[in-house]
């Protein structure tokens, strides 16, 4: 009868494996609360309430909870481009494939998940530490956005220079309504909208 090893007979785990499962409870429980109760509310207390962790063992792996954070939004960066390749893989060989990247673009500025970068970018307007300290990654997920973009089929035929102002239009675009939807839903714009933005990008590619 097979049944669960002992603890006892389990392979030890490394101390880089139990590094890493500490680093990935504190990340996930900071992604978890400033989902639930928002930036100013995510604090030393309610991280490691989430991870079932001590004060010393998130001050053990990281200076501050701004460089926590940090790593939170580097952590949702990584997802949100895994989720959107993901997706589109599986969506590859039906319509124009820009058309369903705009798609699916829109429905990861609408995840969950993308809300962290919501969060984080309203509370960077009045903390000049949180501002300043977001360039950079935000710069390196924004890079990595182009070129997961470049990768889709078509865009390169696109004059010079006209998919970054086309995909950033649509990132900016659909950011805006994903914000403005979850006080005033307009789902009567949603798709016009969509269209003006696939018909921009059929002249753009004539």
């Amino acid at each position: 009868m097979s049944g669960a090893r002992p603890a006892s007979e389990r392979p030890r785990r490394t101390q880089r494996e139990r590094r890493e499962a500490t680093i990935a409870k504190l990340v996930d429980a900071t992604i978890g609360a400033l989902l639930d109760v928002g930036y100013a509310k995510t604090t030393v207390k309610e991280i490691c309430a989430r991870a079932a962790l001590s004060h010393g063992a998130l001050f053990r792996f990281f200076p501050s909870v701004l460089d926590l954070v940090l790593a939170a939004s580097e952590e949702v960066a990584r997802r949100q481009i895994a989720e959107f390749e993901r997706r589109f893989a599986e969506a590859s060989g039906g319509e124009d494939p820009i058309a369903t990247a705009l798609h699916l673009l829109r429905e990861t500025c609408r995840s969950p998940t993308n809300t962290v970068f919501y969060e984080l970018l309203v509370a960077a307007r009045t903390d000049p530490d949180l501002r300043s300290a977001l360039v950079q990654p935000m710069r390196r997920y924004y890079e990595t956005i182009r070129q997961t973009a470049e990768s889709v089929p078509g865009t390169e035929a696109l004059p010079p220079g006209a998919l970054e102002v086309l995909l950033f239009t649509a990132i900016h675009t659909f950011d805006g309504e994903a914000l403005a939807r979850i006080v005033l839903p307009r789902p009567e714009l949603e798709e016009p909208r969509l269209d003006l933005l696939l018909g921009l990008l059929a002249i753009t590619r004539r």
